[in-house]
């Protein structure tokens, strides 16, 4: 049984109210004009009353040293990418980190640790700053990096034992008071953004969902896009429950009510949609998924492959109701677009992904409307889940 799960462990891994501070410098400035990348280490910052000391997960093995990563744009405009990297919640998967001493960078259920390939300089997509086709290009963007098993949404010190070992260790899910820090800094080097995009991939997707609405209550004005990049909310009642737990997820008062640390099935994305009918709402995926298939799996969902792709299927179709909100369904197993080169090859129900996040970030946007390839809510013919 454990050599299955560290299997699906490859897989799965491949997958990132009102605020008041002390008056500090969270981290270096940046340059007020338009630079390349610059690598920022955070100091300990006091915000309502709280002492935060950004943190990976400091588990055995693991460097617990937190950096982001920021550059100037051209434009007066504003990216906040969230980046993933698989996700943990009980003893069996946050005893499987991936470690820069791994053997395979893919290894383990979630990211323990800042890896190379999180150095933005190095990615493609999005990321490709000097491709005329990137709609991005010009803008500023705040990089995310992801070392917290928490999907960025968690603010707790959890307790664990290796089910191998009987050793106890301890993990800091603080992937929402990391952002907590990166944002005083953001709110210390950017104005007023004509507009935003807050995004993510994987788990990163979940983060840009959690921090969406401290995003906007910093920087209200300009309009604003929240697209999740492979990160559908596809989950059992029980993992959300065992999630809730483990990270005492954070999620923000003002739109999700007084009890903003647990949820049970709501739908996020929508409730953002509706609370914020102004801005606009996205979500890429692949028809069947496998990194999402595969943590179905985990859940303990009989058939995953099929039972993924049906309820992803019809979440979207109850999402796309709301008038400001979107989707880009593609054809395929592949996981995440954004940092990927696939993000200008990919072309879906008759428009080229690149144009249709052009499209979403247009004044009109009357060009933007779901895509979706053919047969694409068709479940899959062979599945090994």
């Amino acid at each position: 049984m454990r050599i299955l799960i560290l299997a699906a462990a490859m897989l799965l891994s491949a997958c990132g109210g009102s605020t008041v501070a002390t008056a500090t410098t969270v981290a270096a400035p940046l340059p007020r004009e338009a630079s390349g990348w610059v690598e920022l280490e955070p100091q300990p910052v006091e915000i309502d009353g709280e002492t935060l000391t950004a943190t990976c997960s400091d588990v055995p093995g693991a460097d617990a040293a937190f950096k982001f990563w920021a550059r100037r744009g051209a434009s007066n405009n504003l990216v906040v990418f969230f980046d993933g990297g698989g996700a943990c919640w009980d003893n069996l998967t946050c005893s499987v980190p991936r470690l820069a001493v791994n053997t395979r960078e893919e290894d383990g259920f979630y990211k323990a640790e800042l890896l190379p390939g999180d150095d933005p300089n190095t990615l493609s997509g999005v990321f490709d700053l000097d491709n005329p086709r990137n709609p991005l290009r010009d803008w500023s963007f705040v990089f995310v990096p992801y070392c917290t098993g928490d999907v960025h949404s968690g603010s707790n010190t959890a307790t664990y034992t290796d089910p191998d070992t009987g050793e106890t260790f301890t993990l800091e899910h603080r992937g929402a008071d990391n952002f907590r820090v990166v944002l005083e800094w953001m709110r210390q080097n950017f104005v007023t953004p004509e507009q935003i995009v807050v995004t993510g991939s994987s788990a990163g997707a979940y983060g840009a969902a959690t921090h969406f609405a401290p995003i906007r209550a910093a920087f209200p004005a300009g309009r604003a896009l929240m697209l999740g990049d492979a990160g559908q909310g596809v989950a059992t009642r029980d993992f959300l429950q065992s999630r809730n737990g483990s990270w005492r997820y954070q999620l923000p008062e003002s739109v999700f009510g007084a009890d903003g640390e647990v949820t049970a099935d709501e739908d996020i994305v929508g409730m953002l949609a509706a609370h914020y009918p102004d801005d606009r709402f996205a979500q890429y995926t692949t028809a069947q998924d496998l990194t999402q298939t595969a943590f179905y799996a985990l859940m303990g969902v009989p058939g995953a492959c099929r039972a993924w792709t049906q309820k992803m299927a019809t979440d979207l179709s109850r999402r796309q109701t709301a008038p400001n909100f979107r989707s880009y369904v593609a054809v395929g197993q592949s996981h995440t677009i954004l940092r990927s080169p696939l993000f200008y090859s990919q072309r879906s129900g008759g428009a080229p992904f690149a144009e249709w996040l052009a499209a979403a970030l247009s004044d009109e946007g009357d060009d933007w409307t779901n895509r979706a390839c053919e047969n694409c809510s068709r479940p899959p013919a062979r599945c090994q889940f």
